[in-house]
């Protein structure tokens, strides 16, 4: 005879299998969705100190990489400024102007030009920085951007660029070495005219960028067929 104070056992069907299985499973997403364990979310209990929610980590997004056939930045030496352009692996198709004051009607020329024939390079962030603005294709500068970095109070300005943020806009922060654009024409009276116009304004005030560059070994820099001006504003 069966005791029937004892209740029989429960027969394990597959249904009963799956619906633990299911159960079992709920409680480890729960746990992993919420930072606790398995056991804990099972129970909803929270037991340890460590299990409360962690922070969430903030990635800093990348712009696009140097391009395939330049060179990437070059580590500049102490107390330089990266140079600002890839430089064509195949055989490099860049010099420096140096016309930082020349004359340009009222104003003397601010920066410094470094062409490239055929455009395209890659254009790099020179120092960490803000991207504080864009500038459109509506004057003689073209497309360009303005890299503030504040710890120097320091701002640089790349003009005649593609129409390409390369992802980036204002307000962005970059890094040493970023790509910031490529290499156009833009703003000037001939669509292969392609060169970088390169600022460095300390304190906003124009200062030859050409003494401050560290210039790799086979870029040129030429002088400039222009007079420097005197008594005028640089601009």
């Amino acid at each position: 005879m069966f005791d029937h104070d004892v209740p029989a056992p429960r027969r394990f069907t597959r249904r009963n299998a799956l619906a633990a299985l299911a159960a079992t499973a709920g409680a480890i997403a729960v746990g992993d969705v919420f930072g606790i364990g398995a056991a804990n979310a099972a129970s909803g209990s929270l037991d340890d100190s460590g299990t409360a929610l962690a922070p969430a980590r903030r990635m800093r997004l990348q712009p696009a990489p140097t391009p395939a056939g330049y060179s990437s930045p070059i580590p500049p030496a102490a107390g330089k400024l990266m140079f600002p352009l890839g430089i064509p692996l195949a055989k490099s198709n860049i010099y420096v102007l140096d016309n930082f004051g020349d004359c340009r009607g009222d104003r003397g020329h601010a920066g410094v030009d470094i062409l490239a024939s055929g455009g395209g390079n890659p254009i790099f962030a020179v120092a960490d920085g803000e991207l504080t603005q864009w500038y459109t294709n509506t004057g003689d500068a073209g497309w360009g951007w303005t890299l503030y970095v504040a710890a120097t109070n320091t701002t640089y300005k790349y003009f005649h660029m593609q129409n390409n943020k390369n992802g980036l806009d204002i307000g962005r922060r970059v890094k040493t070495g970023d790509v910031l654009g490529f290499v156009g024409s833009s703003g000037t009276d001939s669509a292969t005219n392609f060169h970088l116009h390169f600022e460095v304004r300390p304190n906003n005030v124009p200062t030859n960028p050409l003494p401050l560059i560290d210039v790799p070994a086979g870029v040129a820099v030429s002088p400039s067929p222009l007079h420097a001006c005197i008594g005028l504003p640089m601009l």
